[in-house]
């Protein structure tokens, strides 16, 4: 789940720029649903990837009507618990979890009660763990990575000391196609989808990337992201989180190179699971792709999910269904 997105202006960099023409067209096209605009991020967004489209969803309005529109924020926060996952998500291959931390209250995979002694013999026999905050996480906030040589001492103090959700799972060996540009991350496709007109419609896609020897992937700590096209390939450039524009990766990695595996199976999985999700409408999702090519769900934010590096890569988050979604939203 990501945290609590805030509305400030746009980074501004020496080269953004807006002509007159464009923002009059830009105006004009959102004085049709609400007055409560400026084009500020449509600057924003053109000057960084050079695409001209009076359609960019503004992030003020994404987060403080658009998101709250489709999503029920109060039934998330019980929903969006990754402990939960294997529940709601049943029919989706998941990160095998060794131990969960519910509340204070341990469990195992089946939820069966578990003393602190069996969470850290449950835990001592794996090689290696991640261990996550289950609940309200964003941006690989508190994402703790151990292995064994570190010793019993140091799980303690995450598993025991440490919050009072959370979830320990195994680290998963991702396809090697996704391995060849940052082998020290797993690098998961981020699917943005929308329950819209009795339809889930695939919005955007992007392949988040770490760098320099990052354990992960997220654009908020550093990562980049890249466009997905219809096909799996990989676009030609990618995006830092506030927009610079990467030719190739910072570790010599040529994007268009990577065909993300089993691409189609990824949508068809965020199909499947959204369409029992009515309560949220607009979900971006977290998968991974195993060695096997098959299909691993990671997250699904349920509210909040990011949006810029979205319209970075792909344009106007909407596309073709803006026109439908703001005469919904704005009416």
């Amino acid at each position: 789940m990501t945290g609590v997105q805030t509305c400030a202006l746009p980074i501004s960099l020496n080269t953004d720029h807006m002509s007159s023409e464009y923002k009059e067209e830009v105006i004009k096209y959102w004085h049709q649903y609400t007055k409560k605009f400026k084009p500020y991020w449509h600057k924003y967004y053109s000057s960084r990837n050079g695409v001209y489209d009076v359609r960019y969803i503004p992030d003020d309005l994404y987060y403080t009507t658009i998101d709250q529109y489709f999503n029920n924020r109060k039934y998330g926060w019980g929903v969006n618990d990754k402990n939960y996952y294997s529940i709601w998500f049943s029919n989706a291959k998941q990160p095998k979890t060794i131990v969960r931390k519910i509340n204070g209250i341990y469990y195992n995979e089946k939820y069966e009660l578990i003393s602190k002694k069996e969470v850290i013999q449950l835990c001592s026999q794996q090689p290696r763990l991640i261990i996550k905050p289950s609940v309200e996480t964003g941006g690989s906030k508190g994402i703790k990575f151990w292995e064994k040589s570190q010793g019993i001492n140091l799980l303690e103090t995450y598993l025991i000391q440490g919050l009072s959700n959370l979830i320990v799972q195994e680290i998963i060996v991702q396809h090697k196609n996704l391995s060849e540009n940052h082998s020290n991350s797993i690098n998961t496709v981020r699917v943005i989808s929308l329950l819209f007109k009795n339809k889930v419609h695939i919005l955007s896609s992007v392949l988040r990337m770490g760098v320099n020897g990052s354990t992960v992937d997220n654009a908020s700590a550093g990562g980049i992201t890249c466009g997905i096209k219809e096909n799996g390939q990989l676009k030609d450039v990618a995006y830092s989180a506030h927009g610079i524009k990467y030719e190739k990766h910072p570790q010599g990695f040529v994007f268009s190179d990577c065909i993300v595996p089993s691409y189609e199976k990824v949508k068809d999985l965020v199909i499947m699971e959204h369409s029992k999700m009515a309560h949220f409408r607009l979900i971006s999702w977290d998968i991974a792709v195993g060695e096997d090519g098959e299909p691993i769900f990671i997250e699904a934010n349920l509210r909040n999910g990011e949006l810029d590096f979205h319209q970075f890569n792909n344009g106007p988050l909407f596309g073709d269904l803006t026109d439908e979604v703001l005469s919904e939203v704005f009416k």
